[in-house]
């Protein structure tokens, strides 16, 4: 019986008033009857049927209403409780949790209180990530007109020097009619090899925004790395003879390969020997050791040449990046070669990092490899 009472007590607010109704009416009418046999049997008071009757209609009324107040501040207290938790969030407050108590209207207003907490607090992270994504749109846009002018001031910079010479020794020639013919020959030969720097220019700037396009289309086959690498090496002999570099060549396995396209990956180690010859010492070593493992493959160039500065590392793979502040051209190319390399090992699943320690810079490529021919 108490047990049906409690549960209707907390699965229905209309029955737990109607609950508080009767008990209260129950207490009060009980302590009236306690007062009127006190008054009545140890003759406290000496008074007519009328105005007991009277006397006792307004204690019957004065203690339910105090019994019934008493009764529902649990209930009332609940709401407040609910008020608190509503205001909390009218504030910004998603986190907070209402308890459960009962299984009626006022339960149901908990929980729908925690749903709501629940979807605003979902709609605040979204409407945060949306803010966060339009900054990082806002950011990539900046930074792509950033770059954008970036290349037009590198390209414009790296042409006008070549250009500027081409066109001085050119005007030389014309204006000066009397040139002795050495001169002219020695001159003329002086722009060409302007010119032809100029046309490697522009070669390594539309092969770069090709590939950072994607418009390059690789053709995969199986490529035996050993002697892809001994092919490139033998091609460097004339460039070792007139550096007098000593090139090693460490290769552990003849038949390494790897799916690739050919002639891509030809280019990334002809511009890594290539540079291992340009910024490394004379009279020195120059070593391409083939490190073979199970899933993939190590290619390590390594030169001895000036150390390049630890803060310097991170950034030889980006484009127009160069070591030197002075931007000289005498040994430096465009500033793409390196960033080339990178974007074509990408493409491959592989890639490239570099050290530089000690006079003596290292160069690794991995790449992934394939067992056999395919």
């Amino acid at each position: 019986m108490i047990k049906k009472i409690r549960q209707m007590f907390i699965s229905s607010f209309r029955a737990r008033l109607m609950i508080n109704v009767l008990v209260s009416y129950a207490l009060a009418y009980g302590v009236n009857f306690i007062i009127l046999y006190a008054t009545q049997n140890f003759k406290f008071l000496h008074t007519n049927f009328t105005t007991d009757n009277l006397v006792s209609s307004i204690i019957i009324l004065v203690l339910f209403i105090f019994f019934f107040f008493r009764l529902t501040d649990i209930t009332l207290r609940y709401i407040n409780y609910l008020s608190e938790r509503i205001q909390e969030v009218s504030y910004g407050n998603y986190e907070i949790y209402c308890q459960i108590k009962y299984d009626d209207e006022l339960g149901m207003l908990a929980a729908n209180i925690n749903a709501l907490a629940c979807i605003l607090k979902e709609k605040e992270e979204e409407s945060a990530i949306l803010k966060e994504n339009e900054r990082l749109a806002y950011d990539a846009e900046r930074n792509a007109e950033n770059q954008k002018n970036e290349l037009i001031s590198n390209v414009a910079h790296d042409l006008r020097t070549p250009l500027t010479t081409i066109i001085g020794y050119l005007e030389l020639i014309k204006d000066n009619s009397n040139m002795p013919v050495q001169d002219i020959q020695n001159y003329a030969t002086i722009a060409y090899g302007k010119s032809r720097r100029l046309q490697t220019m522009m070669d390594d700037l539309f092969e770069y925004t090709k590939l950072d396009q994607a418009e390059v289309k690789i053709n995969l086959a199986a490529i035996n790395l050993s002697e892809l690498i001994l092919q490139i090496t033998d091609e460097f002999y004339p460039s070792f003879q007139d550096h007098n570099i000593v090139p090693v060549v460490i290769i552990r396995d003849q038949n390494i390969f790897v799916e690739g396209d050919g002639q891509l990956l030809a280019r990334v180690f002809d511009n890594l020997i290539s540079n291992a010859i340009k910024y490394g010492y004379d009279n020195s070593e120059l070593k391409v050791e083939v490190v073979p493992e199970k899933d993939e493959v190590s290619i390590k160039v390594i030169n001895q040449g000036d150390t390049i500065d630890q803060a310097d590392l991170p950034y030889l793979f980006d484009k127009f990046y160069r070591t030197d502040t002075s931007r000289s051209t005498s040994t430096g190319g465009t500033g793409l070669g390196l960033a080339i390399t990178k974007h074509i090992i990408e493409m491959h699943n592989g890639s490239i990092l570099v050290t530089s320690h000690n006079n003596v810079t290292t160069f690794v490529v991995i790449l992934p490899r394939i067992q056999g021919e395919m």
